[in-house]
């Protein structure tokens, strides 16, 4: 006869469980299990091994011949949506094990990977094999408080060092900036900047109390390396070096405390365009902007049909620098004789550029904007008009908003879209989060190619 199971001293485990039908054939198989000491809550920051007992076998007797073999069902307490994982578990002969890393997967799966306490229910199964047969038995339910081990990710980062004079209160200007995901789920931070000199790493926390215990230096002072790693410190109380005055990117990656410069060298960070539009004048033109210095360039300005102008590489109002005029076919030019580029429809013009390679393209593409998403009066099916504001390049609606999320998208399509932080939108940048319902006056700001932005203000 089969016994599923015995009775255990702990009563999160084995409680009330009831054996299968059986036949008398059926060899006889008794697999007790019990909690390790009752644990339910541990963190594994605090766990030196690679794994954790997460119970015992109290007593085991099975045929001769025959084999068990363990796995641990992990779930997310109270939450049937998420599917559970099953893990092999090691046995040596009294405790199960289940594998750190295991454990740190699956709350990442679950919950994400920030170290707060998550919450699993465990169910260890055993699969007994004999004359031929397999047969499963199984433990109660174990609700478990587990903490996932991770570095410390702070809500943002900044540069300091020779570019702000070493200063705790000038460093709004150099902050890196993030996606808008949570800062476990993506770590990497970036900042694209000109500069030369001696840096470090200041996290948020030391902005804002003006300390430099948690500032992230490196063993070598002065190391000009591309890459290397951060830390905090006496042994790591050295700065990173950029040589030459020049534009560079660097890149943080604070789940490996790692980061990686690149050399831009004289890229250019906007073209100005100077037109019929504002009186040609390249001082006080628009501009389109290169947020990644990778010669690309984007940017909006409103122009009626008809109306001429070229891009530039300075704002010097006597045309010294490197002019783009029409070579023809969506290509620019810049011989001193190219004629002007033109548009043949009034319209707020989405202008693009492209100099990373010859030969030099643009493309000029009429928007209108609107706002999209379950948020919005009509849901994801069409967008709701926003109007516009030709001097300053704003469009704004008025309209009642649900709890929920919206996007910006451009004349009822998602060719081009925009997402994300509100102080930073991207293309196809994340859906934007409305905390209740209401009227709202919503505005989207893309005056200003450097950031486009928007507010979202409850009337």
């Amino acid at each position: 006869m089969m016994i599923w199971g015995v009775a255990c001293t702990d009563d999160n485990i084995n409680k009330g469980i009831v054996p299968p039908q059986s036949n008398p054939e059926e060899p006889s198989i008794t697999i007790a299990f019990q909690a390790d000491n009752a644990e339910t809550t541990f963190n594994l920051a605090d766990i030196t091994s690679d794994s954790v007992t997460l119970a015992k076998i109290s007593s085991l007797s099975i045929p001769a011949g025959a084999s068990v073999a363990y796995k641990i069902v992990v779930s997310k307490t109270g939450d049937d949506s998420a599917a559970p994982q099953s893990y092999s578990t090691s046995y040596n002969g009294t405790d199960l094990y289940a594998a750190t890393a295991d454990l740190n997967a699956v709350i990442a799966t679950f919950y994400g990977k920030r170290p707060d306490p998550r919450d699993l229910t465990f169910i260890i199964k055993a699969y007994v094999t004999s004359q031929g047969q397999t047969y499963l038995m199984q433990s109660n339910a174990l609700n478990v408080t587990v903490t996932p081990t991770a570095p410390v990710i702070e809500s943002a980062y900044y540069l300091i060092g020779d570019v702000n004079e070493w200063k705790m209160d000038n460093l709004g200007a150099y902050q890196f900036s993030h996606s808008d995901k949570d800062v476990y789920d993506d770590p990497v931070f970036s900042i694209t900047v000109q500069m030369s000199g001696y840096f470090k790493i200041a996290p948020q926390s030391s902005k804002d109390t003006g300390t430099w215990d948690a500032v992230l230096g490196n063993p070598v002072d002065g190391n000009t390396d591309s890459d290397g790693i951060l830390g905090i410190g006496d042994s790591f109380s050295g700065a990173m070096r950029i040589v030459d005055n020049q534009w560079v990117k660097i890149t943080i990656n604070m789940m490996d405390y790692t980061y990686k410069v690149e050399l831009l060298g004289n890229a250019l960070r906007q073209l100005y365009v100077p037109g019929g539009h504002q009186g040609w004048n390249p001082a006080t033109a628009p501009i389109v902007y290169s947020p990644n210095l990778d010669w690309k360039f984007d940017g909006y300005v409103y122009m009626a049909a008809g109306n001429e102008f070229k891009f530039t590489s300075t704002p010097d109002p006597n045309w010294g620098g490197t002019n783009y005029g029409d070579g023809g076919n969506g290509t620019l030019s810049t011989n001193g004789g190219a004629g002007n580029l033109t548009v043949s429809e009034d319209g707020f013009y989405r202008l693009t550029v492209d100099l990373s390679q010859e030969p030099y393209t643009y493309t000029t593409t009429t928007t209108i904007w609107g706002v999209i998403g379950d948020a919005t009066p009509d849901g994801w099916d069409a967008s709701t008009p926003m109007t516009l504001n030709a001097a300053t390049g704003e469009w704004t609606v008025t309209t009642t908003l649900n709890a929920g999320t919206f996007k910006f998208r451009a004349n009822d399509s998602w060719d081009i879209n925009l997402g994300g932080d509100v102080n930073n939108l991207t293309y196809d940048g994340d859906n934007i989060s409305v905390a209740e319902s209401g009227t709202y006056l919503i505005t989207l700001k893309l005056g200003d190619a450097s950031a486009y932005t928007c507010t979202i203000v409850k009337q």
